[in-house]
């Protein structure tokens, strides 16, 4: 029989059957310009739906690719019933499973391709705040992405036919893989947040290891938002009937809840102590207050300490200055024109100025010396009498103490860390002793 007979023949059953040609294409899980061009006679359905199509209407695979009834055969009308309708529909929902898993990967590698972007802007261009957009934009397309994947697959389960446990299987799994493939691109999201956070200045990336123990900290947060979403969410879509659950999965979850409760309120009560820690060592030991200086305990010291001029800069020298350097040569500068408006200056015995500078001495008096060394930030004097003393702070001192603040912020980071991971760890044990895993 020619290939045209077949598509009258099934225009014929789907009127006989009142469905359109979108309600046949969504039974079929094909395009309803599929079936519009099987009917024309433009093209055949592909060989694996032939069966399906003699089932839905009641057919035999013989009379549809016939394009007739068999003469004892019943008329063409209403589709009857066939006992493998239940295969047709498993079929069409396993094969929306798998599109959407496939698809869904997509996602996935735009999530990861965002942090990849996040990490050359930062780590090979220096350029941390256009890192953190290039990686939101990767972020929220895969977010875009995923959620027209799921709205298609579930699209692809209209009709009367889809009931029961299985489309109730389906839906709370296309729920699933939503939450966790949007979820990455939330936590990869939060753990690029500091990219704008933390650096003072927009051409200036952060270092690996402060990434890391920041961004470890942000994603965790960012997980623990999307984990209260996605449980409202849940709650939701189970009172709105888009699926439901069992007792027996209400009385699990339950006991769920009973683990949870208890293991995420010790471990935010940990995490709180930690935190009060951090807070505290913060507010009491600034870069100020770590400082320790070189102490002078004689006027004479100090003078022949703050004459003697700094040795030069190996990195300037060698034609590899830093952002740093500049703004700290720009600084002495600055604070050397400064002391010479507000002081005066002087020539030496060679001719060349010198700064000079005032500070006042144990018995009250001004004690003037000579400002060379530019490797000194700060003067501050304390005590009178016997215990009268001069500390120098350089920039190597406010350095060091900087570094002490950001290892200590550092152990912090991992505190918070180990104690998320004890929790989960401890999650599990309580999951094991109620026999939930």
């Amino acid at each position: 029989m020619e290939a045209k007979t077949i598509g009258r023949f099934i225009a014929v059953l789907r009127k006989a059957s009142g469905m359109t040609q979108k309600e046949l294409a969504e039974r079929l899980n094909v395009s309803d310009k599929a079936v519009s061009r099987w009917e024309r006679d433009e093209s055949l359905p592909d060989l694996t739906l032939i069966p399906v199509i003699a089932e839905l209407f009641g057919v035999t695979t013989d009379e549809l690719l016939r394009g007739e009834r068999n003469p004892a055969g019943e008329p063409a009308g209403v589709a009857r019933p066939s006992p493998r309708t239940e295969k047709q529909i498993a079929r069409i929902l396993s094969d929306g499973k798998t599109k959407l898993l496939t698809r869904s990967m997509l996602s996935v590698g735009l999530s990861l391709a965002g942090l990849l972007g996040a990490m050359v802007m930062n780590f090979g261009f220096n350029r941390a705040y256009i890192g953190f957009f290039v990686g939101c934009l990767f972020y929220v397309a895969a977010v875009l992405c995923e959620a027209v994947f799921c709205i298609l697959a579930h699209a692809g389960t209209g009709g009367e036919d889809f009931q029961g446990e299985e489309l109730n299987n389906f839906r709370r799994f296309l729920l699933r893989t939503a939450k966790a493939v949007m979820g990455l691109a939330v936590v990869l999201l939060g753990a690029t947040i500091p990219l704008i956070a933390i650096p003072y200045d927009t051409y200036q990336g952060i270092a690996g290891v402060t990434w890391l123990a920041y961004g470890l900290i942000d994603g965790l947060l960012a997980a623990a938002l999307w984990g209260i979403l996605t449980i409202v969410v849940s709650r939701t879509a189970e009172k709105r009937g888009f699926y439901r659950i069992s007792e027996e999965e209400v009385t699990r979850r339950t006991k769920l809840w009973k683990a949870r409760g208890k293991t995420l309120g010790v471990t935010a009560l940990v995490m709180a102590l930690t935190l009060v820690g951090q807070l505290m060592f913060n507010e009491n030991a600034s870069a100020e207050q770590l400082v320790q200086g070189t102490v002078f305990t004689d006027f004479a010291s100090f003078q022949t300490y703050m004459a003697t001029e700094p040795e030069p800069d190996d990195a300037v020298l060698g034609g590899e200055s830093t952002v740093e350097s500049v703004e700290s040569d720009v600084a002495r500068m600055q604070d050397d024109e400064a002391a010479a408006e507000e002081n005066g200056t002087e020539e030496d015995a060679t001719g060349e100025e010198v700064y000079l500078e005032e500070l006042e001495g144990p018995d009250g008096t001004a004690l003037e010396y000579e400002w060379r060394n530019t490797d000194v930030w700060q003067v501050l004097t304390s005590g009178e009498g016997d215990s009268w003393t001069v500390r120098v702070l350089t920039e190597e001192d406010f350095a060091a103490a900087s570094h002490i603040r950001t290892v200590v912020g550092n152990v912090f980071s991992v505190a918070y860390a180990a104690e998320l991971a004890a929790g989960l760890l401890w999650y599990r044990h309580e999951l094991k002793k109620r026999k939930l895993s």
